[in-house]
């Protein structure tokens, strides 16, 4: 559900004959008309269609997104063949809303076109204030396995428009039974545990502190005052990475992870790579 399929490279310039697109101006330059091809995410300068529809009763219909609305950006392409009036290669685009709240998130779908010229008179690159948003925090010190595989820890997210998501252990074995899943996307339409709307997100240095006023499930919530509660996720600067699964003489997989301390918790976010010769 809201699943997106990139029909050309993703955050990558791609050619019909694969090969890297060679503009006159190099996009992001100074001169160029075209946001970089790393971009992640942006808002956009005026209200347009990008792609993205919302379920409407049995159907769905083009969502409008207004001017300042924040977007992820799916996909970057360009073809030899698209060029502009100035004879440089057109930077096209595809977005979704990114990792938003459930119940937002399951009613969205994406055409998956890279298709939206990618300008900076429409777009605006955007740097996430809070460097936590989107990661997924899996309660424990790194990954562990058990007789079944990796196991599953409670985890739970910041979303990009300010809900905490939180998911049981169960919750995690159903969505991510591989354990090795590391930054929410709006491919992950999953059904939260528990979830409260949040009022702040405060940064300073490698602190984020996340203000709300109802407690969540499974989150070592801070009681502040009536209606206040808090976390403060501490990065610990600590980046780990382990082996696992042992056959004959190497590892089928390799775990990497940070550490990170929710108030005065361990969590860690991390990725799993398998299938290692």
């Amino acid at each position: 559900m809201g699943a997106l399929a990139v029909t050309a490279g993703v955050l990558g310039l791609a050619l019909g004959n694969g090969q890297a697109a060679q503009a006159s101006v190099l996009p992001g330059t100074a001169k160029s008309d075209y946001l970089r091809n790393t971009t992640g995410y942006v808002r956009l300068k005026k209200t347009m269609d990008v792609g993205i529809s919302q379920k409407s009763g049995k159907t769905s219909k083009p969502l409008i997104k207004k001017k300042g609305s924040l977007l992820a950006v799916a996909g970057v392409g360009g073809s030899q063949t698209d060029k502009d009036k100035k004879g440089n290669i057109v930077i096209r685009a595809a977005f979704t809303s990114g990792a938003v709240h459930y119940q937002r998130l399951k009613q969205l779908t994406y055409h998956g076109m890279i298709s939206v010229p990618f300008t900076k008179k429409n777009f605006k690159n955007v740097k996430l204030k809070a460097p936590v948003r989107t990661l997924l925090f899996q309660k424990g010190t790194g990954f562990k396995t058990n007789d079944m595989g990796l196991t599953t820890p409670a985890a739970f997210y910041l979303t990009l428009d300010n809900y905490l998501q939180a998911y049981s252990g169960n919750a995690m074995a159903k969505f991510a039974p591989n354990g090795g899943e590391w930054r929410m996307t709006a491919n992950s339409v999953w059904k939260p545990t528990s979830a409260a709307k949040v009022s702040k997100v405060t940064v300073k240095g490698r602190t984020t502190t996340v203000d709300y006023r109802t407690p969540v499930q499974g989150l070592p919530n801070k009681k502040v005052a009536k209606h206040h509660y808090r976390l403060t996720i501490k990065d610990l600067n600590q980046k780990r990475s382990q082996s696992f699964f042992p056959v004959d003489d190497t590892y089928d997989s390799q775990g990497t992870w940070q550490n990170y301390k929710v108030n005065g918790k361990a969590y860690f976010v991390g990725n799993m790579e398998n299938g290692l010769d």
